[in-house]
């Protein structure tokens, strides 16, 4: 589309006003993790129809333990409350709602749980749609979510992994066996570490592991500018 038009033979340039990023967000439906319960948007109370449902399950993928789960399925229903169903709240005005008792189902899931301990903003989710599912669900990013000091206490995982030393990050990688490859940092004497924090992601591939690893390294760049001390490149797509 041309930004120019002609209008009494004077060339006039068109303008397009920039929606304000956080209304912008508004329209995408979302929800915040709060300790004790999950707090849907606006546009999630009508994406998800929530005025015709009582109950909220939330759901993993079978096969896959909830602390490597990448998806929190959402079930809307209006089955009993009990332990495999949390209530639903609405707002007097019915434009958004709540799901309350979700503590243990957020204690189950690492991913989860890490939120918590991040500022207001950092702990909303925006859901995505399962089309063969035809159910909304969150993304549970991994986040390093683990951690360790000795490695002794590694087992044999598929994951991603970040050395630190004194709080400070100096190495994103990913690995097919956690304990060999940090074994293999100690070994080489390359990079001093105290702390390794990592993800396990036994139900993804190489080329999937790969893919969070760049991600990670592209978080850090967005944030410091740089890569970490011991990264020569950006992973993957770089």
């Amino acid at each position: 589309m041309s930004l120019l038009s002609i209008e009494g033979g004077k060339i006039q340039k068109k303008l397009k006003r920039l929606r304000r990023r956080s209304h912008y967000l508004m329209h995408e439906p979302s929800v915040s993790i709060k300790y004790s319960y999950f707090y849907f948007s606006a546009s999630a109370f009508d994406q998800l129809e929530a005025k015709k449902f009582k109950s909220c399950a939330f759901s993993v993928e079978d096969g896959v333990a909830p602390e490597e789960a990448l998806k929190l399925y959402i079930e809307l229903n209006n089955e009993p409350e009990g332990e495999l169903n949390c209530p639903i709240n609405f707002n007097k005005a019915n434009s958004i709602f709540t799901v309350g008792c979700t503590a243990t189902i957020v204690q189950q899931i690492p991913r989860l749980n890490t939120l918590l301990k991040k500022k207001r903003e950092e702990r909303r989710i925006f859901l995505k749609y399962d089309k063969d599912l035809n159910l909304w669900y969150l993304p549970l990013v991994p986040g390093f979510e683990f951690r360790c000091r000795d490695p002794q206490n590694l087992k044999d995982v598929k994951g991603i992994y970040r050395l630190s030393y004194n709080g400070h990050p100096q190495y994103i990688g990913e690995t097919n066996n956690l304990s060999r490859r940090i074994y293999e940092h100690i070994k080489n004497e390359e990079i001093k570490f105290d702390e390794i924090h990592y993800s396990v992601l036994n139900n993804q591939s190489d080329e999937e592991r790969k893919e969070w690893e760049s991600f990670h390294l592209d978080q850090f760049i967005k944030e410091f500018g740089l890569l970490p001390p011991h990264n020569r490149n950006r992973g993957k797509t770089h």
